[in-house]
């Protein structure tokens, strides 16, 4: 039985092999997927650049501000995500992905004409709703696309945007805001409605055009694994089995964002009220720090982690994470306590330590996830990340800051000591994923 179970599972690869599109199509698919990822970050991060236009046109306080750039999102984002995986998991990925890129896009377009709070929460969930289905159908997609030994690298050009855009997203922001506000007189919009409609649109577009002409590989079968795990009982069981380093991995990866995101999201309202900076030009800093930073980072790092694969099979990409969750968080809250020339270097250095919680642990679940997993295993690492990072991060950020110092400078405050209280729990995480790494299947 078991012979004939690995002969078959063995013919599947082969199969799958033979009939990936070509590598012309296969990267068409990859950068229509990384644009659609830029865009995603884009419409996502835009009400945080416009925090304080929105906030004073619409009289938004600072809590229900944190309640539109985290929890709100991340409720939706968290709770679909999963059967959304489920979908990419069971069924035709350019489909599921061109809905989910409609739906976002045109949720953003309307949050141009948000009268309040409850109005804009619900367009934000639609944005939440729409992006959770990018990634896992992105992971999914590019693991049938190239094989083992040539996936490394598109894998990194796509989740390279998860870090660099979550900041140069702001200068994309910053230059559509300017854009907008020229053409207020001729459209009788304020500059922050006509933002989400300039964002927005393009979504629309690539949606259509992403269902009709990116490739839809064959999918592979796993080695040890058999369609047990389409199941939701056998995603479970696989995951207990394995515990002992997947709880760890992902609570580290949604740890991480649960600071990183909070000094992610508030920045540019930080270089606003405390260093002096209007909305523009704050974006056009973040993003002349962040882009190159994150950018090095992102192809750096995997290439750290498989040098130490090679020395260390399967304790690479764990390595590599324990190093940077010792050294992104005190970078980052350095930074913001000097202000001035200190802060900038120091958010330069804390991108690049950080940007290996957005490219390190995707790449781990194609390691050590069985196909028909992978999609799901990234849906639970983006639920994490949710409910840790933008539903809680935030929040907290604000509520710890005003409980130590008040309201003039709560912000500062309140990420400096989220930092030092992650910074230790984060570096224990990763180093019980590092001792339990060597245990797990390598699956490809």
């Amino acid at each position: 039985m078991k012979s004939e179970t690995a002969s078959a599972g063995a013919l599947s690869a082969e199969q799958a092999k033979t009939s990936r599109p070509t590598a012309l199509r296969a990267w068409y698919t990859v950068a229509l997927l990384t644009l659609l990822f830029i865009l995603s970050f884009i419409d996502r991060s835009i009400l945080a650049l416009m925090a304080e236009p929105v906030g004073k046109s619409l009289g938004l306080a600072d809590r229900q501000l944190a309640l539109l750039l985290g929890f709100g999102f991340a409720l939706v984002y968290s709770i679909g995500g999963l059967p959304l995986a489920q979908l990419v998991d069971t069924r035709d990925r350019r489909a599921v992905v061109g809905v989910g890129v409609g739906i976002w896009s045109l949720a953003t377009v309307l949050s141009a004409f948000a009268t309040g709070f409850w109005s804009l929460l619900v367009l934000r969930c639609g944005v939440a709703l729409g992006e959770a289905v990018l990634t896992p159908a992105a992971v999914s997609l590019i693991a049938d696309l190239f094989a083992k030994e040539r996936r490394s690298f598109p894998m990194s050009v796509y989740l390279s945007v998860g870090s660099f855009m979550s900041i140069g997203s702001y200068t994309v922001g910053a230059l559509t805001y300017d854009f907008a506000a020229s053409l207020r007189d001729a459209t009788g919009l304020e500059a922050w409605q006509l933002t989400f409609v300039l964002v927005g649109m393009p979504g629309v577009v690539l949606a259509l055009v992403f269902g009709f002409t990116a490739a839809n590989p064959p999918r592979g079968e796993s080695l040890t694994i058999g369609q047990d795990d389409a199941t939701w009982g056998g995603f479970l069981a696989y995951i207990r089995k394995r515990a002992l380093f997947f709880v760890p991995l992902l609570t580290a990866a949604g740890l991480y964002c649960f600071y990183g995101l909070a000094v992610v999201t508030w920045l540019p309202t930080l270089l606003v009220r405390e260093e002096g900076l209007n909305i523009s030009n704050a974006g056009y800093l973040l993003g002349c720090i962040g882009v190159p930073t994150a950018l090095a980072g992102n192809f750096i790092w995997p290439q750290v982690a498989m040098a130490i694969d090679r020395k260390r099979p399967k304790r690479g990409a764990v390595i590599v994470l324990m190093f940077a969750a010792l050294l992104a968080g005190p970078a980052f809250a350095v930074g913001i306590s000097m202000g001035g020339t200190v802060m900038y270097v120091c958010l330069g250095l804390g991108i690049f330590f950080g940007s290996a919680f957005a490219v390190i642990p995707p790449i781990a679940y194609q390691q050590f996830g069985p196909i028909r997993m992978r999609a799901r295993l990234t849906a639970v690492n983006l639920l994490v990340i949710a409910i840790l990072g933008y539903g809680l991060g935030p929040l907290i950020a604000v509520e710890l800051g005003a409980l130590i110092a008040g309201h003039e400078h709560g912000l500062s405050a309140g990420l400096i000591w989220m930092s030092a209280l992650t910074t230790p729990v984060l570096a224990a995480l990763a180093f019980l994923a590092t001792r339990q790494s060597a245990l797990a299947d390598d699956q490809d």
